[in-house]
């Protein structure tokens, strides 16, 4: 096998800028033992005959089971089943014990509260890499108006959600909207002149960019081209509801040099973090510069002083797919 020029972890990186939904992937041996993982890398093949894919690693703990099985069947979750997927991707789990599911056509199990499912007979393996691509003819299928659940960039993605929140919130003027903006292992922060305290970029509102007060506003007006798509933290701190999002940022070759209203990128390891005087704050950085390391990023919700990062965001090693 030749071996590969790129560094494995940033080559994963940009697999991962490719959003998909998130599938279990099931099977029953010949002993009617139950097999199931999580991937993301599945995909449609043909309509006619009706074919899918979906890839499984070698050192994955039921390979022998899923290139030797004549049947398996692929879930395609719904946005309610985080922990499921979570539970699948986590090796020597006991993973049908706490989910409700049923035999179709082929017997493999096809789990309660799903997007839509695909009961597949084996058409053809095919060997690729470190992975086994397992390419199954649709016998049995169905779907139904779930929203499905998405994960992009080490996240999940939710397609149901919707900026009535937002709104809502704005209009009664409850609502702090910050962001973790991040270019080449740097932060985004504002800097208070007369106080000296530092913190992320922060506004009443969202947008729209033309409106300078907004936080893409505030952005725009000092040369910044934010992308912020993905859901960081939620939480109250007694007088505000307060969501943060994370991204990327560009920054247009005019402003390069100095940006402008005291916003500037700081180097993760020059962060000032004595000039931090807001804790959740400090919290949110000291979580994005860890969970940055692996592009693996969770979603905190609770208020200022408790709470939790919802569990399942970032995939066990046991995850196949990007």
């Amino acid at each position: 096998m030749t071996e590969s020029k790129f560094d494995s972890k940033d080559l994963r990186r940009a697999f991962g800028a490719f959003a998909t939904g998130v599938t279990i992937v099931t099977a029953v041996d010949v002993e009617g033992r139950t097999h199931g993982f999580t991937a993301n890398s599945f995909t449609s093949v043909s309509l006619d005959p009706p074919l899918v894919l979906v890839c499984i690693a070698k050192t994955a703990r039921g390979f022998d089971t899923f290139i030797e099985c004549p049947h398996f069947a692929v879930n395609i979750l719904s946005e309610e089943q985080r922990e499921a997927s979570a539970v699948f991707a986590t090796a020597g789990a006991e993973k049908f014990a706490a989910i409700e599911w049923q035999a179709k056509s082929t017997g493999s199990p096809v789990l309660d509260g799903v997007a839509a499912w695909l009961d597949c007979v084996m058409h053809n393996t095919v060997d690729a890499g470190d992975h086994v691509i397992l390419i199954g003819r649709v016998v049995a299928y169905d779907h139904n108006a779930e929203p499905p659940l998405g994960y992009c960039r080490g996240a999940y993605v939710s397609f149901g959600m919707s900026q009535d929140t937002l709104k809502l919130a704005e209009q009664s003027g409850s609502l702090r909207v910050g962001a973790i903006i991040e270019r080449n292992q740097q932060i985004l922060l504002y800097t208070d002149s007369n106080t000296g305290e530092v913190r992320l970029p922060v506004s009443a509102r969202l947008g729209p960019e033309e409106n300078p007060t907004s936080l893409l506003g505030q952005l725009a007006v000092a040369g910044i081209d934010a992308h912020i798509p993905f859901l960081f933290a939620a939480y109250d701190d007694g007088d505000h509801h307060c969501v943060y999002y994370r991204g990327e940022a560009n920054v247009l070759e005019s402003c390069s040099s100095s940006l402008k209203n005291g916003l500037e990128f700081v180097e993760f390891a020059k962060i000032p973090w004595n000039k931090i005087a807001d804790p959740p704050v400090h919290m949110m950085l000291r979580r994005f510069i860890s969970e940055r390391e692996f592009d693996e990023f969770g979603v905190y919700i609770g208020d200022a002083v408790t709470g939790r990062v919802k569990t399942g965001t970032a995939f066990p090693p046991d995850f196949h797919g990007f």
